[in-house]
């Protein structure tokens, strides 16, 4: 069963309630160069006049993945995720200019990261960190 993580920028208000979710299911409290999976993109609402910010992060999209020259992103046969195998990763930021949410990036250690859809949850019949504490339904896990 493959499953989207989908995201409307419409319902969004920039709470960065999904960042912190992220930074908790994936990093320790120690970690000094932990960074969230969600993006951060400033948006004009003309009808109101004003700007915010909104977290669009990885839709699992798999523009990433056909750009990598090494095959260290690929599509996840039972979630239909894109993943990483870091051990494959070359480090030449292909991924990270391609993707069209500014998510996926190439790290200190000069191997990729990436939202893995907290494939982990998912196992235990859980949604994603970043879905269970949008309060305004922004994110949701869609099986396709």
């Amino acid at each position: 069963m493959a499953y989207q993580l989908k995201f409307d920028p419409k319902k969004c208000v920039g709470c960065y309630a999904c960042h912190t979710a992220c930074l908790d299911a994936h990093h320790g409290a120690d970690e000094i160069h932990a960074r969230s999976y969600r993006g951060i993109q400033k948006v004009t609402d003309e009808e109101k006049g004003c700007t915010y910010e909104i977290c669009p992060g990885c839709t699992h999209c798999g523009i990433c993945a056909e750009v990598c020259p090494t095959g260290a992103l690929f599509r996840d046969g039972k979630y239909g995720l894109i993943l990483t195998d870091k051990e494959r990763c070359i480090g030449c930021k292909a991924c990270e200019r391609a993707c069209p949410n500014h998510v996926v990036y190439v790290d200190e250690n000069n191997k990729v990261q990436k939202c893995d859809g907290c494939i982990d949850r998912l196992e235990e019949g859980r949604e994603p960190a970043c879905a269970a504490v949008c309060l305004l339904d922004a994110i949701w896990m869609e099986k396709q």
